[in-house]
C-alpha cells in the first residue's frame, strides 16, 4: 500500500512542477516544456507501476506453498522406501530367500526438515526355515538401531 502512495504522490509532483514551469515560464511554456513534462510523467507511472508489480507476486512459487512442499517430501520418501525394499529383496535374493520387495514393510518417520528416519522392518518370508537366516541377515545389514521383525 505505501507503494501505491509513493506512485501517486510521484504524480501529483510531476503534475504541480509542470503547472508551476508553466505559470512562472509563460512565454517558454510551448511544447517542450508540456513534452518533458509527459515524459516526467511517463518514467514516474512506469518506475511505480514496476514497483507496484515486484510486490505482488503473480506467480505460483513451489517453496512458498507448505502443502506442495510436504507432498514432494513426502513423495522422497517413499520413493526411498521402495528403492530400500528392492535392496532388501535383492540382498534376500542373493542369499537364496525369494522375497518379493511386496512382502517387505518399512515403517517410517519424516521431520519437519524432510529428514527421514526408518523405525522398523518387517520381512515376510516363505519358509519357517528362513526366519532365523533372513532375521541375521537383515540385523547385520540394518544394525540394531531399526528393528527387525520376519515372520512367516
Amino acid at each position: 500500500m505505501r507503494e501505491l502512495y509513493a506512485l501517486v504522490f510521484s504524480v501529483c509532483v510531476v503534475l504541480i512542477g509542470t503547472e508551476m514551469i508553466v505559470r512562472l515560464f509563460p512565454e517558454k511554456s510551448g511544447s517542450l516544456i508540456h513534452a518533458l513534462a509527459a515524459l516526467m510523467l511517463l518514467v514516474v507511472l512506469v518506475n511505480g507501476i514496476l514497483k507496484l508489480q515486484s510486490g505482488v507476486s503473480l506467480d505460483f512459487d513451489l517453496t512458498e506453498t507448505g502443502e506442495v512442499e510436504s507432498t514432494i517430501t513426502q513423495s522422497c520418501a517413499e520413493k526411498g522406501t521402495a528403492i530400500l525394499k528392492e535392496r532388501l529383496s535383492a540382498l534376500l535374493k542373493s542369499a537364496g530367500m525369494d522375497v518379493p520387495a511386496a512382502n517387505i514393510d518399512i515403517w517410517y518417520t519424516q521431520d519437519d526438515d524432510g529428514v527421514v528416519t526408518v523405525e522398523r522392518v518387517r520381512v515376510r518370508v516363505r519358509f519357517a526355515t528362513d526366519i532365523d537366516r533372513a532375521d541375521a541377515l537383515l540385523r547385520s545389514v540394518l544394525t540394531e538401531a531399526i528393528p527387525v521383525d520376519v515372520y512367516v
